[in-house]
Order: C-alpha cells, then structure tokens, then sequence
C-alpha cells in the first residue's frame, strides 16, 4: 500500500505536536510495509493508494477537496479542539449556514474544519474529547471517526539526567517544553503562577519579541525563579535529559490533545501537571495533577502537589505499554484498510 502524506507548510518552521505525530507515524508504517511518500507543493506526480491528510483547516481544504475529485480515499488527522461546547459549535455553523446564503460566503475557521471533516473518508483524532467535537459539533457520521492516540519514543525512557545537570547545573526542577510563544501554550499564566511554585522552573523554548513575548519575559524576571533556554531540535540529547533532570513537567496549556512532550516526561521518569482541557485524562489517568489554564492559583497548585510526591514509575509504565509509535501505526494501519 503506498500513502501520500499532506501536512500545513508551517510544520517545516515549528517544530511541534503535528510534524512529530506525521513523522513518527510514518516511520511505524514503514516498519509495517507501507510506501510512505511525503506530497509538497512541487510534488509533479501523485500516484498512492490513499492520502493521509494532517490539520482540518484552510491550508488542507484544497487538496482534500481535490482529491475527492480524483477519486483519492482520505484519512484525516484532524489535529482539533476548542473549550467551546459541540453545542455552541454545531449553533454557530446552523447560524453561518443561514447568513450565509445572503451574505459573501465567507466560512468561519469552524466552518471551514467541518467542511473537510465531511470530505474525509476517514476521520482520526487523538482523544475521546476531540471524536465528541467533531462528531456532534460539526455533524459527522461517528461510523467514520475512530480515535487513534498520539504516541511517543521509547527512547525517552532511557534518558538520564548527567547531561543537564553538567550543562546547566540543575535538578529536581519544573519543565515546561513547547512553543512558548504560542498563546494558546499559555505560558504566560505558569510565569504569573511562578512565584508560588516552589522550585526552579525551566521554560525550554522560544519567545518572540513581541507583546506576548515581551510580557512573558518581564514576568519571569519578577518572579526570579524562571531560566529560558532556546528550542531543543527533538532528538536533542539535552532535551531528553532535560526530561529526566526534572521533577516535575508542566503543561498549562489552553488545551492539549494531549501533548506529546508531556508524553516523553512522564516516560523519563517526571511527574506531570497538565491541563485538563482537550482530552488529557484520556492518557495520563489518575496519575498526573490536572489545572485550570485560566487559573494561576490552579496552576500553582498542580505543580506544588506534583512536587510534594515521589516520582512515581506507574505513569511511566502505562505510557510505555499502551502509546508506543507501534501501536499507533498498526491501529492507523487498520484504518487504512477500513478504505
């Protein structure tokens, strides 16, 4: 079977969720047989059985709609969530479809989701929370959805501290990773939490000079607790012994689905303070601190109760066990032939 891979441009400029989740599945289809072929837009021919799509948005409502017309079976990775209801999702498109017809035609960004989640054959989120989004906000079949879960690199689980505390000199710390300058990683609420946690904090990633970034900054300088370190590339050895350095991993995100470096902490040994919006507790169970992303008293509170506890290896253990790349690869190898 050979699969055409489509992911946003973007993904080339962050190194994120998304371009780790498209390439780690490729890599665990390829151990399975599969002809991977990865579609850019200077890409002269397309010849494959089916096209794998990654992110529901403007950037993949072109070619999902082009490939319909070819005749070309779809798997969707959405990549979606929002903390608004699927009620209040599925009443503003009824409202768009309405105004829409005396209007210019102009699609909402929610819009614009739903249409290509309608399109695709397939349709495979990551969490129990995102399927229930896209099911009942946008009005899809639930026969073509089936959640597949995010994975993560056993290699992590072999990581070891020395590298980080010879470098930084540093242990026992809280660890943020991510694209700090995002706002929906919402790192600005953990900088304003700062001074209530305590130990060190390291926020691994970058800041842009800009408002959000030059806040995020000001606010870490007050708290005096707080050292930045610049984007690790993700086979970094640093990063990994990052993960195994701390104490305690921290993703006080607006939402995750459900955040792949939260993943590789807790299968280095961390304990983990996550969000509890997006699906989350899909992965991590009883054994992680849940926060509020709205409330720095939440937060705050999340990573102290994760500092009072002993690493606990249960975590690691369920991670590894049920959210191996493997495993993802033969549940997506499934949905492959379901088409």
């Amino acid at each position: 079977m050979k699969v055409g891979f489509i992911a946003p441009l973007g993904i080339a400029l962050v190194n994120g969720g998304v371009r780790t989740q498209a390439l780690q599945t490729a890599a665990s289809l390829k151990n399975l047989g599969l002809d991977i072929e990865f579609i850019s837009p200077w890409t002269k021919k397309v010849d494959v059985d089916l096209m794998h799509i990654f992110v529901a948005g403007p950037d993949t409502f072109g070619v999902i709609s082009r490939c319909s017309e070819l005749g070309i079976k779809t798997a969707l990775s959405p990549v979606f969530f929002s903390n608004r209801s699927s009620a209040t999702i599925a009443s503003s498109l009824k409202a768009e479809k309405v105004f829409g017809k005396v209007g210019s035609g102009i699609r909402s960004d929610f819009g614009i989701k739903a249409q290509v989640c309608k399109i695709a054959d397939i349709i495979l989120p990551n969490t129990s929370a995102e399927a229930e989004l896209i099911e009942k906000g946008f009005g899809i079949d639930p026969s073509k959805i089936q959640t597949i879960p995010n994975g993560v690199e056993s290699r992590f689980m072999n990581s070891t501290s020395d590298l980080f505390i010879e470098k930084y000199g540093l242990k026992d710390f809280v660890l943020f990773v991510g694209q700090a300058g995002a706002p929906r990683k919402n790192v600005i609420r953990l900088l304003e939490a700062a001074s209530k946690i305590n130990a060190p904090i390291i926020l691994i990633g970058t800041l842009y000079d800009d408002k959000y970034g030059n806040k995020c900054k000001q606010l870490a300088q007050q708290a005096g607790n707080v050292t930045f370190i610049e984007t690790l590339e993700h086979d970094s050895e640093l990063l990994a012994s990052a993960y195994s350095a701390c104490h305690t991993f921290v993703l006080p995100s607006q939402y995750e689905t459900p955040g792949i470096a939260a993943m590789e902490a807790a299968l280095a040994g961390a304990n983990i303070a996550i969000t509890d919006k997006g699906g989350t507790k899909d992965y991590f169970k009883e054994w992680a601190e849940y926060l509020n992303p709205e409330s720095t008293s939440s937060i705050s509170t999340a990573v102290n109760n994760c500092l009072k506890k002993e690493k606990d290896p249960t975590l690691k253990e369920h991670i590894l066990h049920n959210y191996s790349w493997n495993k993802v690869g033969e549940k997506t190898l499934e949905a492959y032939q379901k088409l």
